[in-house]
């Protein structure tokens, strides 16, 4: 159990870091991420991390926290579009 928090720890920190970088280059992308509703962004800290976490107990749970991660960000994805917030083309 003592390695799931850990890993489960290391995942949030990594994502912590990952987003407060992307969002100083991208602006653009913070807001749309200050926009998106509770719901989605517990979803993926409370749904997709652990499962991503799990893979110390067995190699199928990142797998579904893939899948997971997939149909997450499909969801905010639509979500950003039905709000309006869509997003420059490269």
């Amino acid at each position: 159990m003592l390695s799931f928090l850990g890993v489960y720890a290391a995942v949030m920190l990594l994502d912590a870091w990952m987003n407060r970088r992307e969002f100083r280059r991208h602006p653009d992308k913070a807001a749309r991420y200050r926009a998106l509703p509770l719901v989605y962004k517990l979803a993926c800290r409370l749904g997709v991390m652990p499962l991503l976490a799990a893979g110390v107990f067995h190699v199928a749970w990142p797998i579904a926290g893939l899948v997971f991660f997939f149909v997450l960000e499909s969801a905010c994805v639509r979500w950003y579009r039905k709000a309006g917030l869509s997003w420059p083309a490269a």
